[in-house]
């Protein structure tokens, strides 16, 4: 929370905090098949209500200590429920990436190794690409056995850049500006044409 509130320092606009430990109801997906066919899902529990707020939201920010070299297992179980996209782009074809949302990702881990980020970031590219979110910024305060995340001046200051272009971001979208130019993997962009040309224009 100590990146958290470094970043939500910055931000304009209105932010709200959804924290999944308040959600322990909260089941994870368990691939029933419900999805591939109708919109929505097959476990009636609050899920819905937070993704209809997910669905309306403009920006994104998931923040989570490290949990065995990735996100803790209730953000990942949460995020499972994000099924229901994956089956509405993939075979209901009612859902189509349009990348007009932006994500940032705090981190916090208690040590320090050679190559700790690339489980996570795979896993939280995924759920960004979910989210048709283009990423602002990876961030996270290691070794916080020796220094608190609170205390760890270059975590907290670039929580508070990475809000900034967040701010600056929205403004471009807001104003109509070209504003498509935050960074999306590869492995999550579609190959279909005419969406590329949608959501980056021609050289036209």
């Amino acid at each position: 929370m100590a990146l958290v509130d470094a970043f939500r320092s910055k931000v304009h606009g209105e932010v709200e905090i959804i924290n999944v430990f308040d959600y322990a109801d909260v089941k994870p997906c368990v691939d029933c098949g419900y999805c591939k066919h109708k919109p929505g899902c097959s476990i009636h529990d609050r899920f819905g209500e937070i993704l209809t707020k997910i669905e309306s939201a403009d920006a994104y920010v998931i923040a989570s200590p490290m949990w065995f070299g990735t996100v803790s297992g209730p953000l990942l179980a949460f995020f499972s429920r994000l099924q229901t996209i994956s089956c509405g782009l993939i075979f209901r074809k009612d859902i189509r990436h349009r990348w007009d949302k932006a994500g940032v990702f705090l981190m916090t881990t208690g040590s320090k190794w050679h190559s700790m980020a690339k489980s996570v970031e795979t896993t939280v590219e995924f759920i960004f690409s979910h989210l048709d979110a283009g990423l602002i910024d990876f961030i996270y305060a290691t070794s916080t056995d020796q220094l608190a995340a609170s205390k760890n001046r270059q975590a907290t200051v670039r929580c508070e850049q990475a809000a900034q272009r967040l701010n600056q971001w929205l403004e471009d979208k807001a104003s109509g500006r070209f504003y498509k130019y935050l960074y999306n993997s590869v492995n999550y962009l579609s190959a279909d044409e005419n969406q590329i040309k949608e959501t980056y224009g021609t050289s036209e």
